[in-house]
């Protein structure tokens, strides 16, 4: 006789379907919130802090691929996008 828990049919006939979901769920967002934690810890970011951020750039020396002025990347450019695919600046 083996020392592990059994269960018979009539164990899993009380066990309640949307109980098993809500521990299912429960668990996964155990882990989910776990592996966020870990992922913050080791790369010092907040996920939840949507400001934008300039990561160590000098912004100074930024030059934006749109309008061609420092300052700023072309995803903040205040002018109209640059439709041109030249891939050489105005003088």
């Amino acid at each position: 006789q083996s020392t592990s828990p059994h269960i018979d049919n009539e164990d899993l006939k009380q066990i309640d379907v949307d109980n098993l979901e809500e521990m299912d769920l429960r668990w996964q967002m155990a882990m989910l919130t776990m592996r966020a934690r870990r992922f913050l810890q080791k790369t010092g970011r907040n996920l939840g802090d949507n400001r934008a951020t300039t990561m160590g750039f000098d912004m100074s020396k930024v030059k934006c691929y749109n309008c061609h002025r420092k300052g700023h990347f072309a995803r903040e450019c205040r002018y109209p996008k640059d439709t041109r695919r030249t891939g050489t600046a105005e003088p």
